[in-house]
């Protein structure tokens, strides 16, 4: 068993995984298996990193922890590649923690295209063991942001230290992770999670103008307190607006809203390029960009049709939550990618158009009428403006349930841990929802309102739409 005492090399993963066929080929037959989303062939999953398109091809790396499903061995970079966002093709592990400066974990990262060759930055964490006093946020712990330029996606290159701990600024913690480029006019910046050592989640910005040498430059954060680390950073131009999204971490529940263990919110920023400088736009609570409870650690990338996408972990850090599938040898999954657009001030999210092609015939009925053995893979889109109320099981025991200007997401007795989820929505105009075998990701009022979880209930003998008011639902199955 591997763990984050020992480095993993590429030779220890093949000896290791060479005795797994038999595990990996009876995990590739259970029936919750996900049919398009991707998940681990063994094993743990989680962040997204690394997305790029070269050529026709979207690569996309992700955290992997392929020795245990609880995620308490090594953590590697594991690498896909797809031309659809429906088929997936497994290239396997390519990052391993086999090096003095990455040694406890190759931790989350991203890729920039430049004149040709990637970019890719990621997060080397070393734990130190020589002493047992360590409290791993002061002292016993580094974190290099690693740098390497390869012209191979399938092969990656020398790691060099970009940014380490001695260009953190005085006040921060060991907690410093996750970097992330944004280009403008000539001049890169690195965005990083950080948390201060009073506590504080920030976001550190670096500059560089050649994406070798980086200075520190300032940081992004609320006037009062808002969690105590704020994770995975991402910092994008979106139709005309400077968008900051990151993952606060230790933010207290308000009503409705950051009922998850930890957040994914949404700031829109102000820019001063000359003086690289940020502002928060809002000084109020941000947005959830997710009101589900299996979404985390979200990562963008602009394609080559100028598409700004988005895909993030189907999980959650200390989820009290269960998979079942842990005990049978992987958990957890990607959401599907999802194109971002800004909308009179909202950040609106929408399955990639490629996932349509996944559709078989269209059902129409209207409220009061059914759909006879939906099974669990369909992708539903109802219209229902001007109800008042709306009740559509998605599983059984499983409802979306819409009343008094909230919509409702009620697990029942199936969640597994999970109860229920609000969200205000005020009318509601119509939904989407796409649901894989144990996978579905909800979308209301065309991607203003998204709520993703993990369900394994089986599905309803029959789909029955009901509504206050005319309504009516496109139902369509799914190909496995």
């Amino acid at each position: 068993m591997f763990n984050q005492k020992e480095k993993a090399t590429r030779a220890d993963y093949e000896l290791w995984r060479a005795g797994q066929d038999g595990t990996v080929t009876r995990i590739a037959t259970d029936p919750d298996r996900l049919a398009f989303h991707v998940e681990p062939e063994l094993g743990w999953l989680n962040d997204p990193n690394g997305l790029i398109q070269v050529g026709d091809t979207y690569h996309i790396y992700h955290q992997y922890d392929p020795f245990d499903a609880a995620h308490g061995g090594a953590t590697l970079w594991n690498h896909l590649v797809t031309k659809d966002f429906a088929t997936y093709e497994n290239c396997g592990p390519v990052l391993f923690p086999d090096s003095d400066i990455d040694s406890s974990g190759a931790y989350s990262g991203s890729a920039f295209m430049h004149d040709g060759s990637i970019h890719l930055f990621y997060t080397g964490n070393v734990k130190r063991f020589d002493r047992n006093d360590y409290d791993y946020v002061l002292a016993g712990r580094e974190q290099n942001q690693i740098h390497m330029v390869i012209d191979n996606p399938y092969e990656l290159g020398e790691k060099r230290i970009a940014v380490g701990p001695r260009d953190y600024p005085d006040d921060i913690s060991t907690h410093v992770r996750d970097p992330k480029i944004l280009g403008h006019d000539g001049i890169y910046y690195m965005v990083l999670g950080a948390r201060t050592k009073d506590d504080r989640g920030c976001v550190l910005v670096y500059t560089s103008s050649d994406l070798e040498a980086w200075q520190y430059s300032t940081r992004i954060e609320l006037g009062e307190k808002f969690g105590y680390m704020w994770e995975c950073p991402d910092l994008f131009e979106l139709d005309g607006e400077l968008v900051l999204v990151c993952c606060p971490q230790g933010v207290p529940a308000e009503g409705w809203r950051y009922r998850n263990p930890h957040q994914c919110v949404w700031f829109r920023v102000k820019a001063d390029w000359s003086a690289s400088t940020f502002e928060l736009v809002e000084e109020g609570k941000p947005s959830m960009v997710d009101a589900g409870f299996d979404f985390y650690a979200p990562q963008t990338f602009e394609d080559n049709g100028g598409r700004r996408l988005m895909i993030g972990w189907a999980g959650c850090p200390d989820a009290t939550a269960l998979n079942p599938t842990a005990g049978r040898g992987w958990q957890c999954a990607l959401t599907v990618p999802r194109e971002l657009t800004m909308r009179e001030g909202k950040l609106c999210q929408w399955p990639a158009c490629e996932l349509e092609s996944l559709r078989g015939e269209v059902v129409r009925v209207n409220a009061g009428e059914y759909i006879e053995n939906p099974g669990r893979l369909f992708d539903v889109v109802v219209s229902c403006q001007g109800t008042r109320a709306l009740e559509l099981a998605i599983r059984k025991g499983v409802f979306l349930r819409y009343v008094d200007g909230m919509l409702t997401l009620d697990m029942g007795k199936e969640g597994y841990g999970r109860d229920e989820r609000s969200v205000e929505v005020g009318e509601l105009r119509d939904l989407r929802i796409l649901s894989d075998t144990t996978l579905f990701e909800v979308f209301a009022n065309t991607g203003e309102v998204v709520l993703t979880s993990r369900t394994y209930s089986p599905a309803v003998p029959t789909m029955e739409l009901q509504s206050a008011a005319v309504a009516s639902m496109e139902f369509y199955r799914l190909a496995r």
